[in-house]
């Protein structure tokens, strides 16, 4: 691969990283709700979604949902209903008093952190196309699926350090909620981050398939 190429992935992949999206709202609501521990378990499902669609582009599988991009939007609108789910509960625990029991609440045990990061990046429509067309379009064409794998790994390498960053934030957050209105103000925050990030996946969607 030509360095000059290789460098401008680089940049691409790190400036759409630092770009505040649906996976940092998500991961910063999580770290200022459950504390930066938890939250790397929402990172890691973020990233796996990411390595599936990776796996998805190597294998030359992309090219079913960009055929049939009703598909997607169904997978979509099933990630953004449970995501708003999700966000609904943690307002409630705000406005019922029980965000005091974020720590062990259902939906912040490490799986469930997990899967409802996977759910958001998986239904994402920006992380599909990125993994689909731009991340190829840098692979040199003589070995493509082999690129794509390596590409990818470096591009889930680089973001994570950013979601690292944006999780650290929310955690030392959530240090200052010590008392029982902070923690419900802090749930409320969560549940409002969360909700707009499925806001966000449900306003992005696939490019129609030309006539």
């Amino acid at each position: 691969m030509d360095w000059t190429v290789f460098l401008a992935f680089v940049v691409t992949s790190t400036l759409m990283d630092l770009t505040p999206g649906p996976a940092v709202l998500k991961v910063v609501g999580d770290g200022m709700r459950h504390g930066l521990k938890p939250a790397q378990f929402s990172i890691a499902g973020i990233l796996s979604a990411n390595a599936m669609y990776c796996a998805f582009s190597a294998l030359g599988l992309s090219a079913l949902l960009l055929a049939f991009p009703m598909l997607f939007e169904f997978i979509k609108w099933a990630g953004v209903a449970y995501l708003i789910w999700i966000g609904l509960q943690s307002l409630r625990d705000a406005w019922t008093g029980d965000a005091g029991q974020a720590q062990v609440s259902p939906h912040g045990t490490p799986r469930a952190l997990f899967r409802s990061s996977f759910v958001l990046q998986g239904a994402n429509p920006k992380s599909y196309l990125y993994f689909a067309a731009i991340l190829p379009a840098f692979a040199p064409a003589d070995a493509a699926p082999q690129w794509i794998l390596v590409l990818g790994a470096i591009s889930i390498l680089l973001e994570y350090p950013s979601l690292l960053l944006y999780s650290l934030l929310g955690g030392k957050a959530a240090q200052y909620a010590t008392g029982p209105f902070a923690r419900r103000a802090f749930s409320g925050l969560s549940g409002t981050a969360v909700i707009g990030a499925a806001a966000m996946v449900a306003r992005t969607s696939l490019p129609a398939r030309g006539g």
